[in-house]
């Protein structure tokens, strides 16, 4: 608390422009961040967020999170900057290859699922090295991980980002996740409260509306949100969902209510940051400056991405001055992030000198990829332990570059793929793909939920097209290990759970 009242007195005592820039978090176009750092100087903006258009290389981006950090030093604060990226796994990745890829996070929720202990242990280690990667090119956030409850296919937004169906699973594996990246020196942005994964609108797109009730939202959403608070959680997200039960029409990240209840009823004290408000459900019908202003008087303590950060400062700026937003609010969001940077800079220094991370450490977290790769490929049907695959294989289904994916790593696994023409002992499915092909095997390499029809005699599901992934499935199909993950959705008849 000592150090969170030093740094609100700081927050005070700046320059309101300088105030108003530091509650901000921008983006930028292209691979050159000379502008954007340029800018975080002028302004004083907490800092940016990078997105896959903004990435060429690990040196390219070790460079231009430099030139960021150089900048936020050269305006005097004493504080780091925020830089940013969204490194969940799965779909949503920024830094491609040779970053290493993890599998979408339903794949923690299938590690989990089953033996919680160990599965959460393999989450938090996968976490701890992907943030040595990332500490080494540069970030200081990640925000990750996921801690929406899905209810599958339906939930058009979140999806296999999700680790599952079942509110303490996926309490289970973000709390992990959290865990890991702190202890690699990274902060994590736990997202999207009060959760965006039993709605059915694309925040992106539109305003998606929560019809449950207070007790529902309880019961399953706020679960995983709430033992991230409880486990010291250090940024929470808030989503552009309405909650009806809370502030009918109203996107939760400009609404007093809902950071009422994550403050009050959650007991929150850290960083309370905003989904990027270049969305359409917070962004149409509103100007920047009405959407900073808002977000802010309703108690967002860092804005992300407003579609003008200018407009969104001066916006800030002359509400202060008008009396509109309390001097004091200002204060108190900047204080907060202050101290949570600061405390990341901590983080960092002890992380170093036991998980050193330079540029050279993109890449080195593929053992801890593989281990979440064998921890969570799940039998829905078949054999447990037990090879389900015979030496050559027919593959059909996917698209080209899932099958050229499983066809190398048969090829490591020592089976031979042939072609249609040559008798193999087993056909391979990877779906979704080739509806009307019967095969011995169907492989499910994102929703498991596409199995429901399968008449496949054996079924499993992957959650991922990792490199790893692929070759944790391999593993299993030639009986090399046994399949360690449970399903953290329900699959047709099957419920969550079904496993190995």
């Amino acid at each position: 608390m000592a150090d969170l009242r030093e740094a609100t007195a700081e927050a005070a005592a700046l320059p309101l422009e300088r105030a108003a820039g530091g509650v901000l978090v921008s983006r930028y176009q292209g691979s050159d961040a000379t502008a954007a750092a340029a800018q975080v100087a002028e302004l004083g903006l907490a800092g940016v967020l990078l997105f896959g258009d903004n990435v060429v290389s690990p040196e390219q981006v070790r460079a231009s999170t430099d030139l960021v950090k150089e900048a936020g030093a050269s305006d005097g604060r004493s504080w780091p900057v925020v830089v940013g990226v969204d490194q969940e796994g799965g779909v949503v990745q920024r830094l491609g290859e040779p970053w290493t890829q993890m599998p979408s996070f339903l794949a923690a929720g299938a590690a989990v699922t089953d033996d919680p202990a160990a599965g959460a242990a393999v989450v938090r280690d996968a976490a701890r090295a992907g943030a040595a990667e990332l500490r080494g090119s540069g970030f200081t956030v990640n925000f990750a991980p996921v801690a929406d409850v899905t209810v599958g296919p339906a939930d058009v937004t979140v999806g296999t980002r999700s680790a599952g169906s079942d509110p303490q699973t996926v309490a289970t594996a973000a709390t992990a996740a959290a865990e890991g990246l702190l202890e690699g020196g990274v902060l994590p942005g736990v997202k999207h409260f009060p959760g965006h994964g039993s709605v059915t609108t694309d925040s992106h797109v539109a305003l998606p509306v929560q019809g449950a009730t207070a007790a529902e939202l309880a019961a399953r959403d706020l679960v995983p949100f709430v033992e991230a608070v409880n486990s010291g959680a250090p940024m929470i997200m808030v989503s552009h969902v309405s909650v009806t039960a809370w502030d009918p029409g109203v996107p939760a990240s400009l609404s007093a209510a809902a950071y009422d209840r994550l403050r009050t009823d959650l007991g929150f004290t850290g960083v309370a940051v905003t989904d990027s408000l270049d969305m359409g459900g917070v962004a149409d019908g509103r100007t920047p400056e009405q959407v900073a202003v808002q977000a802010l008087g309703a108690g967002a303590d860092l804005l992300l991405t407003p579609t003008d950060v200018v407009a969104a400062r001066d916006g800030i700026v002359a509400a202060v001055q008008d009396g509109t937003l309390p001097r004091e609010r200002l204060d108190e969001a900047l204080g907060r992030v202050v101290a949570m940077m600061r405390w990341q800079q901590k983080l960092a220094d002890r992380a170093d000198m036991t998980l050193a991370a330079g540029p050279d450490a993109v890449g080195t977290a593929s053992d801890s990829a593989r281990a979440l790769g064998d921890a969570s490929v799940t039998v829905v049907a078949g054999r447990c332990a037990a090879p389900l695959v015979g030496q050559r294989l027919h593959v059909r289904g996917g698209n080209q570059e899932d099958w050229d994916a499983f066809a190398a790593a048969a090829g490591r696994a020592g089976l031979a793929v042939v072609p249609l023409t040559e008798p193999a002992d087993t056909t391979v499915r990877l779906l979704p793909g080739e509806s009307t092909v019967r095969a011995d095997v169907d492989v499910a390499l994102g929703w498991p939920t596409v199995l429901a029809s399968s008449t496949a005699p054996v079924q499993v599901a992957t959650y991922g097209r990792t490199r790893q992934t692929f070759d944790a499935t391999l593993a299993v199909l030639t009986g090399r290990q046994s399949a360690q993950g449970s399903l953290p959705v329900a699959v047709g008849r099957h419920p969550v759970g079904t496993g190995c």
